[in-house]
């Protein structure tokens, strides 16, 4: 007969979540947070140089919360965001006819240019289909600027998606051409509108904060939910889930016997989120096997 004494371990788990109020969560930035501010940037095309859009970079991608053409930087929707495709001050060179590929599957076409008055027929496409289109006429001082606005973008009027410079027009006997020397184009057709608890790579909304004024545009603030710092995990439950920490937490714990080394291990099953806990070992037990 051979004995074998495993001990097991009756184990009692206290577990203890730091929690604050929702009104100071919501105040207080803790680790763990990601603050993405909206911040005017100036255009890169020099005919726009003075003017701003806003914009706000993502998990290192940026995007261009969703503006009229009536708006202000600060008073752009925050949380309703469109990627950056293109901000350019290239030059460009385009006969009638000829398609320029914008990325995205948006493009531009020359329709055509009248020798007469040297204005310019420009169609907006996006995967081959009509968008929008303008007669731009260059004026005196050889630049002219074509806005594209939509509406009914993610239910927003008005949005300004789009702006052509065009920098000079050549008409001759056998073939005109146009300089394009400005573009600049957010990915419209793929905006979407954020809320509370969505992810954008291993970030989760937490909360949105809208402009105020010139000084400040806006923000959306992110939480990462890997972190081990308790008060920030605590914070993000409490503001987007408006639930207590406590409800979380389920305790679980399986035993299993090791007869070589007499001992028994248990394997950690609880979830929640725990931020420290205690182990009080009473009681041991003697098994015999024959």
């Amino acid at each position: 007969m051979k004995k074998y004494t495993v001990v097991l371990l009756t184990v009692l788990i206290i577990f203890v979540a730091v929690a604050a109020s929702v009104a100071s969560a919501a105040e207080n930035i803790s680790n763990g947070n990601n603050i993405c501010k909206v911040i005017a940037t100036h255009y890169k095309c020099d005919s726009w140089s003075d003017e701003q859009y806003p914009l706000i970079d993502l998990c290192e991608e940026e995007y261009v919360p969703l503006f009229s053409s009536e708006d202000e930087i600060w008073q752009s929707h925050v949380n309703k965001l469109a990627g950056l495709i293109l901000d350019s001050n290239e030059t460009h060179t385009l006969k009638p006819g000829e398609t320029l590929d914008l990325g995205n599957g948006y493009a531009l076409e020359v329709r055509e240019i009248d020798i007469d008055s040297e204005d310019v027929l420009l169609e907006f496409t996006k995967d081959g289909q009509h968008v929008s289109d303008q007669n731009v006429l260059v004026d005196a001082d050889g630049n002219s600027t074509w806005t594209v606005t939509l509406d009914n973008v993610q239910g927003e009027n008005d949005v300004v998606v789009m702006k052509i410079n065009v920098k000079q027009v050549f008409v001759g006997t056998e073939t005109s051409v146009i300089w394009i020397d400005g573009i600049w184009l957010i990915d419209y057709a793929s905006a979407r509108t954020l809320t509370i608890g969505d992810k954008i790579g291993e970030f989760t909304l937490k909360q949105i904060i809208g402009g105020v004024d010139a000084s400040d545009s806006g923000s959306l603030v992110f939480v990462n939910i890997s972190v081990t710092d308790a008060t920030s995990v605590a914070n993000y439950i409490l503001v987007a889930n408006e639930t207590s920490v406590y409800d979380s937490l389920a305790i679980d714990f399986s035993v299993s016997p090791s007869r070589e080394k007499e001992l028994a291990k248990f394997t950690n099953k609880s979830t929640g989120l725990p931020t420290s806990w205690y182990w009080n070992f009473w009681r041991a037990f003697n098994i015999k096997s024959k």
